[in-house]
């Protein structure tokens, strides 16, 4: 395997499977280009319930996930600053910032401005921003915005709210099928659905062979190979991509080869990651230090059961209702503790994402209740996840190092 090159000295494994994320971000801009060009194209937040707009040939594309790449080619402070240029604050979530400012300046970012779409598809389970970013939007394209309302949920989800929902997206099916004049088919919304579980349950099996010593996978790995998950499930490509990539992470496992050559330290990351260093985690990976789970990645799961409409419909409910940034502080600290034991991990990062208000809200008592739980401590650093203005690497570096002299 590629790991095993004598030539390569890195204290990290470079996954070869990440080589196919590049085919299928150009296949996926394309089609989206096309998308536009045949007026129906849908820009759509991440926890939207893409299945159904795929089910009915709409072109969708994520502009966080734009956002994500403006971060990776460390562009973001000039493309944040055309939208703080219109008067919006620096406080505002930087993928929004990111968003507008592409949309007023196209031409000023490669490879990250997306196609002009035709309807904006919101669900609000992630945050409330949304829908204010999503108008900014329509008013400089003119495309209409939909908005699938989820209640925050604070233990079960309740029968009235399921309903609720339910109505809700029922709506979206007659909103689709109204502004492109095309009915909804039930046989394939069953295909769609069926396809996004193989996806997702490709994506799980993955995320839960890091349970390994040593983990095959580290956060970098896991954040690059979880956009088809986010941008392309319900599609044969995404179970495509996850097949190569189980398969990878399987041989390494077999092989007892981890994505850290001498893993000492395993260590959880909470929160979104800075895409302009996502070196961070292999500057770490020379110290020994691995990250074989995190929240964010951890997100995306949880599958469309179903073969008739209806079941699918309450699949549909059921799943993007209860995704992790809909839930309550004592679900985000069960789920840091729940992933500490079925990790093994020594310790936790929490990234506190400066402005993405809805992820760190309640990071400090989160930190303190996750450490009494489970006995391993953290620490909290500071940042963004797109616009590096406000990202100290010294501050973080002494922060890091405190919480790792604990654990050596």
């Amino acid at each position: 395997m590629n790991g095993d090159r004598p030539s390569e000295e890195k204290p990290y494994r470079r996954l070869e499977t990440q080589t196919l994320l590049q085919q299928i971000a150009f296949t996926g801009g394309l089609e989206a280009l096309e998308a536009s060009e045949n007026g129906n194209l849908a820009w759509v937040t991440s926890g939207f319930p893409v299945e159904i707009p795929i089910a009915m040939n709409v072109g969708v594309v994520y502009p966080e996930q734009a956002g994500a790449i403006i971060g990776a080619q460390k562009i973001g402070p000039e493309v944040c600053s055309y939208a703080e240029d219109l008067g919006y604050s620096q406080e505002l979530c930087s993928y929004a910032r990111a968003s507008i400012g592409s949309t007023e300046k196209p031409d000023e970012v490669p490879m990250g401005a997306l196609p002009t779409p035709q309807i904006l598809l919101a669900c609000n389970n992630i945050c409330g921003t949304v829908l204010r970013w999503y108008d900014a939007i329509a008013e400089m394209t003119g495309a209409t915005v939909f908005l699938l309302d989820t209640p925050p949920i604070e233990a079960e989800q309740l029968p009235h709210h399921q309903e609720y929902v339910r109505k809700g997206v029922q709506r979206l099916i007659q909103f689709l099928e109204d502004k492109f004049s095309k009915p909804l088919q039930d046989e394939r919304l069953a295909e769609v659905a069926d396809l996004s579980s193989k996806a997702i349950g490709l994506w799980t099996r993955s995320l839960e062979a890091c349970q390994k010593k040593p983990s095959p996978l580290n956060c970098a790995d896991r954040f690059l190979t979880m956009a088809p998950v986010v941008s392309s499930r319900g599609t044969e490509q995404c179970v495509d991509f996850y097949e190569t990539l189980l398969a990878e992470v399987d041989d390494r496992v077999s092989e007892g080869l981890g994505a850290v050559r001498d893993e000492k330290i395993r260590l959880l990351w909470d929160n979104i990651p800075m895409w302009y260093t996502l070196r961070f985690f292999n500057l770490l990976a020379s110290r020994g230090v691995v990250f074989p789970a995190d929240t964010y990645t951890h997100a995306w799961s949880g599958s469309i059961e179903g073969v008739d409409t209806s079941s699918i419909i309450d699949g549909i409910v059921e799943i993007y209702s209860n995704v992790y940034l809909n839930k309550g502080l004592d679900a985000k600290v069960d789920k840091m503790c729940q992933l500490i034991k079925d990790y093994d991990l020594d310790g936790f990062i929490m990234f506190s994402v400066r402005s993405c208000k809805r992820y760190s809200l309640g990071q400090m008592v989160s930190k303190e209740l996750v450490t009494e739980r489970t006995g391993v401590p953290g620490v909290i650093i500071e940042g963004d996840m797109v616009d590096s203005r406000v990202y100290n690497e010294a501050q973080i570096e002494t922060r890091v190092d405190a919480l790792l002299e604990m654990l050596m």
